[in-house]
């Protein structure tokens, strides 16, 4: 008996195809320069039999389908809307007139430190906006900073100068610690800045 499995999108170096997993030897054939749409071919699996593969559709644009996308892309641009909505109504001279303007209330913080960036009420880490409050002078109000979860402006209060350390060993070996994962934050980063251009498949892997 056979049965008919629903489209399984994948790009040329996917290993896994579908609900069969890995199965790189099928990902590879629909790559391959004689395969076009309307291709079939029959694999033998082992554990489950025959499965006769089809090319249904060949999408060479490099971009994928806007269906596929917005799932991932619509999240991020709603956010950056509703920021931009929530800024344009951060006016006032006070923490207190801003806060009314946008309905939310003034919370403090206290303790806050780059290594601690955590914002107090379930907010969570805030790096760039606790980044920002260190850098302002006292009793300076900040223009409005988009963060993880939502805007914020701060004004710092005070700050405290980190007393001097005995011993800088303990500090060294935690930035050791720390810089050990570096290498695998830097490779997606060049990536990212890079145009790369994938040709793999042409040697068969």
């Amino acid at each position: 008996k056979l049965t008919v499995a629903p489209v399984v999108n994948v790009t040329a170096m996917d290993e896994n195809f579908g609900s069969l997993g890995a199965q790189r030897n099928i990902v590879r054939w629909a790559f391959e320069g004689d395969s076009k749409v309307g291709t079939v071919k029959r694999f033998e699996i082992a554990n489950v039999g025959h499965v006769i593969a089809k090319v249904k559709s060949i999408d060479n644009s490099g971009l994928i389908a806007i269906a596929t996308a917005r799932p991932y892309v619509e999240p991020i641009l709603k956010n950056k809307k509703k920021a931009e909505l929530i800024k344009a109504k951060m006016t006032g001279a006070s923490l207190e007139a801003i806060a009314k303007a946008v309905g939310a209330p003034v919370q403090q913080a206290t303790g806050l430190t780059l290594e601690n960036a955590v914002l107090p009420g379930g907010v969570g880490q805030e790096a760039k906006v606790v980044g920002n409050a260190l850098a302002l002078a006292a009793n300076k109000i900040s223009a409005p900073i988009e963060g993880n979860t939502g805007v914020y402006v701060v004004k710092n209060v005070s700050t405290i100068k980190a007393p001097a350390l005995k011993s800088h060993a303990p500090y060294i070996t935690k930035l050791k610690t720390q810089s050990s994962g570096d290498m695998n934050r830097a490779i997606p980063a060049l990536k990212a800045a890079a145009t790369i251009e994938d040709n793999r498949k042409q040697f068969g892997l």
